[in-house]
């Protein structure tokens, strides 16, 4: 092909200038398409490639396509069509082909005019033309002839353009001198790693040396160390704590020191490790004797030591255990059945020898029984606190003490050791609030509740460990406020342990400040508080905190609890302490839940042979139910007594426990009472309000026995109010103490649940049907009021001299005496005084109601009113005197109902409708500034203006066509409830007054009456329902 000939025609001579590139690209592209032109024999058929203009020669070949084959005319246009698509698609890809070929053999000839087609230019305006030379050896062209070439082509500023052939050459170039400097490269590369393994010859060498200096070092300091340790006196607790620092060095020296070891090494590490055993023994040693209380032991020295030879967590935690373990074996020697066994044999057997009835018998042995728990639960108390405080102790000084090198606080190190599975609390704690006495406490409550629950499976003395629990009880509270009282006077001393070490005490954080002989008492009397100031700020030798040779050998710490018979820590203090809340949520949670338990039997015993069903035989031999068997006053006394004695299980004295138990006692106490209240209410007959009286209103059997059932129940509660007192009080008379009166306080507001559940039980089933069937009668003779008695002309001829009986002297008052005779003298008089202050609210209200319906109202009809108002109050007054009761008619409800019984007397003699000039707006304004409107139910205040009214505006009870009785009863309930009935009757009120307006409107004569009234009705209502509701 040509294409070769045209590419290499497209070479120049270096340094020949290009007359026109653009004329020879395109040149060189004509030529391509007419090969392309010529080897296509369908354009040659057509003559196609004749043709000078490109897109006609595109045209008519595209025309051919479609006009070839004409013949066959059953083809259709759209085939053809589609066939000749497809034939331009193969000559493109022609194209294509011969296009990558062209540009591979002569690149500047086709990139050029397609690239331009595509939309990129190539051309660059301000470039420097390239001359390439055709050189057929292939050497590298001269720089300088480019150099030339360049300056040239800027000088001639003539547009160029770079072409694929110069870019190809300029990598060749590139490719030849990246070799050239590749090898370069590789010669310098291995010149540096000649040098390199030289240097790492001479450093190994020299490493080798320093590591040969290092051991020598080492061992020269091992040597020197050795040699310490031969000099040490380690019965001296100065030297041991510096032979332990010693010893630490040597075994960090030995682990440095690499394999194998030096000769002289090896001979000196026998002598080395003889030494750290020796040191280790004398520090173990020091640690026994603190843990068993042999001797007298400088604990921050012991753990100083421990410090230096890095097993200070080890150490610690050895010692937490030791208390555990001392402790167990002395909850071991108490929690278990054989010890519980015998207390119980030898208590019987005591007892036995010092009584001859039984009686007798068994007071003695409760007595024996207490004190042998008492003394068993104190010694396992002291037991227990003397672990506890040698913990407390070793916690105090790991808080406290610090290395005086590096400055690490003990408590951090053990903190940041690994705890022990066998006391790993459940929670891992903070390290601010990291506690080994904490865990140790976790760990003893846990132990001692899994211990108690074993017990507690055992049937045989399982009533026996419950009973424990009251001097156990008393026993841990005693134990912690002791504890508490150490912990305080640990935490009160002004000076800091830093600072008595540093002083007078040594120099290497010596413990003399820290001596367990500061929480003990000496044997010639000398106080705590004595000592700890004597050994902490009184002046001592260098030599105090390390020889036990000195003046306060003499001191131990046995004697701290033995001695102390009290404390200074309040009871409140000790049940907020985390201490408390975990012994009693845990370790002794299962003995507490047993003596619940057991209390509740004991107080429940007696009341499962109460009230049994009571079953008679009939002559015929049939069984017929009859009324429940009622207890006895025996059957009382005997619970009123079991109530006594399981309080007096929180006396010290008579019990054994703690005066803090009153309040779980009297739980106990208050379910015992809602179990017999429940036994209590299946005694009942339910009677109801029908059922409680006769008709001539005596009392019925069924009521008798309710009654004697709420003198039962009044009993009860009587003793539940009296026996704090007669517990915690009056056993201790003349004598006054402050704690059995606040137990006595405490004991009675736990008990008041009790007495509630028994004042509703009675209300709710014995006096609340009974005050209902009472009111029924006593609103039936109230509403006789309506039988003519206050008619104008029968006051008239009777007058207010006359000898004829009021109403309420006729009435009521007879109704009264017999109430109060046959009902309320004969109830208890907190019931009576119940019953007396329902009877007189109601009447109250039902009286004041029925009065204010009167009408006409004229003036002798007040009169009578306002005379048998009086006589009705002297009536309520007697019927609550007899009933027992302190109260008066002005505190019943809180004076409301005598208050309205007040207001009702200036109600009747109010007179603003005298004035016919005023409207109905200005007497409701007057009337609401009336002082007793207040005390005024709104249904009276609108009865009363119905007096006023035209005979076309209705009463409420004739509105609804109801007698007056049955009007009043919707007012008030026969409970005493007034609260619903307002709002019925403002709606009766306005429905009322609706229809005064539908009768005026036709019959303009309403007859006699003010007709202002059913618009102050309407003004008034809505403020006076506002009022009362606010």
């Amino acid at each position: 092909m040509n294409t070769s000939n045209s590419s290499m025609s497209n070479r120049r001579v270096p340094g020949e200038a290009v007359a026109n590139p653009h004329q020879a690209s395109s040149s060189a592209a004509t030529q391509s398409l007419q090969l392309l032109l010529r080897d296509d024999y369908l354009l040659t058929q057509h003559e196609l490639h004749i043709t000078k203009n490109s897109q006609e020669a595109a045209y008519g070949y595209a025309a051919a396509l479609l006009q070839q084959d004409t013949s066959g005319e059953q083809h259709k246009i759209q085939q053809r069509a589609t066939d000749a698509l497809q034939e331009v698609e193969r000559k493109l890809a022609l194209v294509q082909s011969l296009a990558e070929r062209v540009s591979r053999t002569s690149p500047e000839a086709v990139a050029g005019p397609l690239l331009r087609l595509h939309g990129y230019s190539i051309e660059e305006t301000g470039k420097e033309t390239e001359d390439v030379a055709s050189e057929e050896d292939g050497d590298n062209l001269n720089e300088s002839n480019d150099m030339d070439t360049s300056m040239l082509s800027t000088k001639s500023g003539a547009a160029t353009t770079t072409t694929l052939v110069a870019t190809r050459d300029r990598c060749d170039r590139l490719q030849r001198q990246s070799q050239v400097l590749e090898g370069v490269a590789k010669r310098v590369e291995s010149s540096l790693q000649r040098g390199l393994t030289k240097m790492e010859a001479a450093t190994s060498r020299l490493s080798r040396v320093l590591i040969l200096s290092s051991t020598l070092k080492m061992i020269l300091r091992l040597q020197f160390e050795a040699n310490k340790l031969q000099s040490y006196d380690l019965d001296d607790l100065r030297d041991l704590t510096r032979a332990a620092a010693s010893v630490a060095i040597v075994e960090n020296l030995l682990k440095q020191i690499p394999r194998p070891e030096p000769q002289v090494v090896v001979h000196m590490r026998p002598t080395v490790d003889e030494t750290a055993a020796k040191v280790r023994a004398a520090a173990a040693l020091l640690l026994e004797q603190h843990q068993s209380g042999t001797g007298v032991v400088q604990l921050g020295a012991t753990l100083q030591v421990y410090y230096h030879l890095g097993e200070l967590p080890q150490a610690a935690w050895s010692a937490v255990g030791f208390g555990l373990e001392t402790a167990k074996a002395c909850s071991k020697e108490f929690w278990s059945p054989s010890a519980i066994s015998a207390l119980v044999d030898e208590s019987t057997a005591g007892a036995k020898s010092t009584s001859k009835t039984e009686s007798a018998l068994q007071r003695n042995l409760m007595k024996v029984l207490r004190e042998r728990r008492r003394e068993a639960s104190t010694k396992w108390a002291a037991g227990i606190a003397q672990a506890a405080l040698q913990v407390w102790n070793l916690h105090r000084v790991l808080c406290r003490k610090s290395d005086p090198v590096s400055r690490q606080v003990f408590s951090s190190v053990v903190a940041k050791g690994e705890i022990p599975p066998n006391l790993t609390p459940k929670t891992t704690p903070a390290a601010k609030d990291f506690s080994v006495f904490s865990i140790f406490w976790e760990k003893l409550c846990f132990n001692l509740g899994k211990m108690t629950e074993r017990l507690l499976q055992n049937e045989k003395i399982s009533a026996d460990v419950a009973a424990l629990y009251p001097a156990v009880r008393s026993a841990v509270l005693g134990m912690l406020g002791r504890l508490y009282d150490t912990m305080q006077a640990s935490s009160t001393s002004n000076l800091s342990l830093e600072d008595t070490t540093s002083s007078s005490n040594g120099i290497l954080g010596g413990s003399n400040a820290l001596d367990n002989a500061q929480w003990s008492n000496t044997d010639d009397g000398t106080d705590v508080a004595e000592s700890y100031e004597s050994s902490v700020l009184g002046v001592s030798s260098a030599d105090t905190w390390t020889r036990t040779d000195v003046s306060n050998e003499d001191l131990t710490d046995q004697t701290l609890l033995a001695k102390a018979s009290g404390t200074t820590t309040s009871l409140s203090s000790i049940f907020s302490s985390p201490e408390w809340k975990l012994m009693q949520t845990t370790g002794l949670q299962p003995l507490q839940t047993a003596f619940l338990s057991s209390c509740r039997e004991r107080l429940c015993a007696p009341i499962e042979f109460m009230f049994p069903a009571g079953l008679s035989v009939d002559e015929d031999g049939v069984a017929m139910q009859v009324l429940p068997t009622l207890p006895s006053r025996y059957d009382l006394q005997k619970l009123d007594h079991s109530i006594r004695s399981e309080l007096s299980l929180a006396d010290p004295r008579e019990g054994g426990g703690d005066l803090s138990m009153t309040n779980m006692i009297a739980e106990a106490v208050v379910d015992m009472v809602e179990r017999f209240c429940a036994r209590t209410k299946t005694a009942l007959t339910n009677a109801g309000e029908d059922g409680c009286l006769t008709d001539k209103g005596m009392p019925t059997e069924r009521h008798l026995h309710d009654r004697k059932v709420g003198k039962i129940m009044s009993t009860l509660a009587t003793t539940l109010k009296t026996a704090p007192e007669n517990t915690f009080v009056v056993p201790y008379r003349p004598a006054t103490s402050p704690q059995h009166e606040e137990a006595a306080t405490l004991c009675q507001q736990s008990m008041v649940p009790a007495i509630m559940e028994i004042e509703k039980v009675v209300k709710t089933l014995i006096l609340a049907p009974l005050g209902r069937a009472l009111n029924r009668r006593v609103a039936a003779a109230i509403t006789k009021m309506h039988h003519g008695t206050y008619l104008e002309s029968t006051s008239a001829g009777g007058g207010m001299d006359s000898a004829e009986q009021s109403f309420v002297q006729k009435q009521l008052v007879g109704l009264y005496e017999d109430i109060a005779e046959h009902h309320i003298s004969k109830l208890p008089p907190e019931h009576a005084a119940f019953l007396a202050s329902t009877l007189a609210s109601f009447s109250i209200y039902t009286f004041v109601s029925n009065a204010s319906l009167i009408r006409p109202l004229g003036e002798n009809a007040r009169l009578r009113i306002t005379h048998d108002l009086a006589e009705f109050e002297l009536a309520l007054e007697q019927l609550i005197l007899k009933g027992g009761s302190s109260l008066t008619l002005s505190q019943i409800e809180f004076g409301k109902p005598y208050a309205e019984l007040r207001a009702v007397r200036q109600m009747f003699y109010w007179s603003g409708l005298n004035s016919p000039s005023l409207s109905a707006s200005s007497l409701s304004k007057s009337l609401l500034r009336e002082v007793w409107i207040k005390d005024v139910r709104p249904s009276t205040t609108f009865h009363f203006l119905f007096s006023f009214a035209p005979t076309l505006l209705s009463s409420p009870h004739h509105f609804k066509r109801m007698r007056p009785e049955d009007y009043v009863n919707t007012l008030v309930q026969l409970d005493g409830n007034i609260d619903e009935g307002e709002a019925s009757a403002w709606m009766i009120t306005m429905a009322c007054c609706d229809s005064y307006q539908q009768r005026e409107s036709i019959d303009r004569d309403g007859g006699n009456g003010d007709r202002r009234i059913a618009a102050i009705l309407m003004m008034l209502g809505p403020e006076l329902l506002r009022r009362r509701r606010h």
